[in-house]
């Protein structure tokens, strides 16, 4: 019997070894396993942080650049009301220079006209 414990508790303490070194294994790999977990994780964080960071970036610039477009169509729009206006002024400066010719040629036409009617009128002499 104690022949038989010799023979059986070598092989129980290679057993008990095998099982240790497959326990520090399997711990060796989940330890790794959890560490490459970590850094995925970490690695994830900064990438949305760095997102969330450009993401920022870029609505801020949007902003500014809607911003700075409104500005210039104001100007734009001010630009093309006071250009409208000087046109439509000179236009009506025109135009009364016009009206009076107009006027003026209506007047020299009629003139002859009128000297006829009086001169043809029977009224008070001039002599009497």
């Amino acid at each position: 019997m104690i022949e038989r414990l010799r023979i059986n508790v070598p092989s129980s303490i290679r057993d008990s070894e095998r099982t240790l070194a497959e326990r520090d294994r399997i711990l060796a790999e989940a330890s790794a396993e959890a560490e490459r977990i970590i850094q995925q994780a970490r690695q994830q964080a900064m990438e949305m942080v760095s997102e969330r960071a450009l993401l920022a970036t870029a609505r801020q610039e949007a902003e500014r650049i809607i911003e700075e477009s409104r500005a210039l169509a104001r100007r734009r729009t001010e630009e093309a009301d006071r250009y409208a206006v000087q046109k439509l002024e000179e236009l009506a400066e025109r135009l009364q220079l016009l009206l009076r010719e107009v006027n003026n040629g209506i007047q020299i036409l009629q003139a002859p006209e009128d000297e006829e009617a009086d001169e043809a009128s029977p009224g008070p002499s001039k002599g009497a």
